[in-house]
């Protein structure tokens, strides 16, 4: 609107010039004249090639994003207001982005926005069967071309304060701190061997430690050991440890447990403007001047990043400074019933919380559901999506594998007590059944010493469904086509059960986890409202167990997607795993499932040979496809991976059958 009074003030004169530079200076007033968005593009790299007959570009570059602490769409952001400001007004940070696009804008029919998970990039590993890379500079990089025969660009953009700058193009955002401000800092670590030094940071290998230790407080600090995820603390004597000089790591001798650190350190990073990072980059790809337009966007999560969108939706992220949509869709994949520590004083969002690691950060903290219920711990009601039929909604795809029922309460998500809670008309959730938290690939298998015939890691290609999922979301979000029905364990079909009913076949020889990963209702304190704890570590007031989905005669689990390699079994596949030899060995592993590898005479009286089986396999794959579970493109992945497990079945040794002898009784001595 601004250059389109300018051009009409050019050539007038008098009063029609007055009253026209009367209203540009009265629009610039008005409130969204502030909306500054991202304000600066900056393009360090682009690259052009051929792909299936269409032409591609791949552009790298740097966003700057001004932020007016005043306007509505930003009071959500903790601390904002004390954050330094520019000569405008606004708070700035700035953002590395990489895109692919296809150079025609006619042909683009949306944008697949992904958020980083720890700076990295997913989208073309689990989309398009892809390779990893740095930067897709070539069409080798683009895999088999899922995301761009959808029409879809392809957009990452990096959001994280405290990733590792690496010569590797990784994604990560510098954003302003709070100079002056000071509070208190959680770290926690599980050791499983002796180790003399811990980083502050949680996965130090890629993200800083970026708030070291206030040495002018240091003394305040106290580490604290304990046997057990509940278990009892012990302080540690501060003789037996030390803060690093550079106040990033402490030293001493750490023997196998669970150490937690309280520490006292400042200048917080604005961590929240991550979230608006996000949102004004999807704004950004809608405006008609933008160089990568499009008219429709989806937004794609995965573990960490799932739950960071999870709390988009919950703090009303999705509406933009100009008052449209940010999203249309999004898939959130295993997140889960978890938010995360994106938003709030000294947050570190790297943190998750899994059964054994990093405990009792808000990360799986009421609300769970997207519809309001009430807390029956604090009488609390509310809901991930607190307004139904609000406007700035977008279509959902709610994506979790087994482990996220068991590490990652997923089960939260639909239910309340023993109750179903059905999700909303613009939500879909599907459980990807007896699958790991991610994809691993089949050689990694390893033998548990424990156990005949059971191998750490769980090799289910559950790509070959999010693929289709994919599929259905975009049709969903640009041509309005109905996607199918939300496939999961619930209590109204027998295919949930509460965690203390959980059973096993006794046949496996399989011991089941002392504990799913359990949620908390927790007190962070009364400043917890504003973004600020106060209680560090927070109050326990209750723990939250979430109920699992029942398996059937074979260990499979029920009421969700079920891959051809379940449905047509001749191994059984966990989604959990014990941390065998080590201590706690009772719990969970973080994110690796199990495999239970059946003996060759149990295969056989199921198929007589590979050709029958894989002939069951390619029926069961296409009446997948029919369901919609599958794409027809992807029976040839699904058949290879059958034949790799037959090969791998048979060739396990013969068992061995031992002859015992009889021998006579000893004859009894009068």
């Amino acid at each position: 609107m601004v250059m389109w009074l300018q051009k009409l003030i050019i050539g007038k004169s008098g009063l029609s010039k007055l009253i026209l530079t009367f209203c540009c200076s009265m629009w610039l007033l008005m409130p969204h004249a502030v909306d500054a968005k991202i304000i600066g593009n900056t393009v360090d790299k682009k690259y052009e090639y051929s792909f299936k007959g269409q032409q591609y570009e791949v552009i790298a570059g740097q966003f700057e994003l001004g932020l007016d602490p005043k306007h509505h769409a930003n009071q959500a952001i903790v601390d904002l207001s004390l954050a330094k400001t520019n000569a405008s007004g606004f708070v700035t940070a700035s953002a590395n982005y990489l895109i692919i696009q296809n150079k025609n804008p006619e042909q683009r029919k949306g944008a697949l926005v992904e958020v980083s998970n720890r700076g990295s990039k997913a989208s073309l590993r689990y989309f398009n069967f892809a390779s990893s890379s740095d930067i897709p500079s070539s069409s080798m990089h683009l895999g088999d071309g899922l995301i761009q025969e959808l029409g879809l660009s392809l957009v990452w953009v990096g959001w994280q304060g405290d990733v590792k700058a690496s010569d590797k193009h990784i994604m990560r955002a510098q954003l302003p701190r709070v100079t002056g401000q000071t509070g208190w800092v959680r770290s926690d670590w599980t050791v499983d061997s002796a180790k003399s030094l811990l980083s502050l940071a949680h996965r130090p290998n890629v993200i800083e430690t970026v708030y070291p230790v206030d040495f002018a407080q240091q003394q305040e600090a106290w580490l604290t050991y304990r046997v057990s995820r509940d278990g009892l603390k012990s302080i540690v004597s501060r003789e037996d440890w030390q803060f690093s000089s550079d106040g990033k790591s402490i030293a001493g001798r750490f023997e196998p447990g669970i150490y937690e650190l309280i520490y006292p350190a400042k200048d917080p990073l604005v961590a929240g403007i991550g979230l608006a990072i996000i949102r004004d980059t999807a704004d950004y790809l809608k405006q008609a001047s933008s160089p990568f337009k499009v008219d429709k966007t989806i937004a794609f999560g995965v573990s960490q990043t799932g739950r960071f969108l999870r709390q988009f939706l919950y703090q009303g992220f999705n509406e933009t400074e100009t008052g449209s949509k940010a999203f249309d869709g999004m898939l959130i994949h295993t997140a889960g019933a978890g938010r995360g520590s994106f938003n709030h004083r000294f947050a570190q969002p790297s943190r998750d919380g899994h059964r054994m690691s990093a405990f009792f950060y808000p990360t799986d903290i009421f609300p769970f559901t997207s519809e309001r219920t009430r807390s029956p711990i604090t009488n609390k009601k509310d809901g991930l999506l607190k307004q139904h039929h609000d406007p700035f909604y977008p279509n959902i795809f709610y994506t979790n594998t087994g482990y996220e029922y068991w590490g990652r309460a997923a089960a939260l998500i639909h239910t309340k007590g023993v109750h179903d809670v059905e999700p909303l008309d613009n939500e879909r959730i599907y459980h990807l059944a007896s699958t790991q938290h991610y994809v691993e690939d089949q050689q990694a298998l390893t033998p548990i010493e424990q156990s005949d015939n059971l191998f750490q890691g769980n090799p289910i290609d559950f790509r070959v469904q999010l693929r289709a999922l994919l599929t259905h979301l975009s049709d969903w979000v640009i041509d309005s086509k109905l996607p199918p029905n939300s496939a999961y364990p619930k209590y109204a079909d027998h295919t949930l059960t509460p965690f203390s009913h959980y059973q096993l076949p006794a046949w496996l020889g399989v011991q089941k986890p002392f504990k799913p990963h359990t949620a908390y209702a927790l007190d962070y304190g009364k400043d917890w409202s504003k973004g600020i704890i106060t209680n560090q570590p927070p109050m326990v007031l209750a723990e939250i167990v979430p109920s699992v989905a029942k398996v059937d005669t074979n260990g499979h689990e029920l009421g969700g997607i079920r891959h051809p390699l379940i449905e047509a079994p001749i191994a059984t596949f966990i989604p959990w795993s014990l941390r065998y030899g080590l201590f706690a060995s009772e719990e969970m592993s973080d994110f690796r499932g199990a495999t239970r590898r059946w003996p060759k005479d149990k295969i056989i009286t199921r198929y007589q040979n590979r050709q029958a089986y894989i002939s069951h396999i390619n029926l069961i794959a296409q009446q997948s496809v029919k369901q919609g579970w599958l794409l027809a493109r992807d029976l040839p992945r699904v058949q290879k991976q059958a034949s790799w497990l037959w090969e791998w079945s048979m060739s396990q040794p013969e068992p061995i059958i031992s002859v015992v002898k009889k021998t006579e009784p000893a004859t009894k001595q009068p």
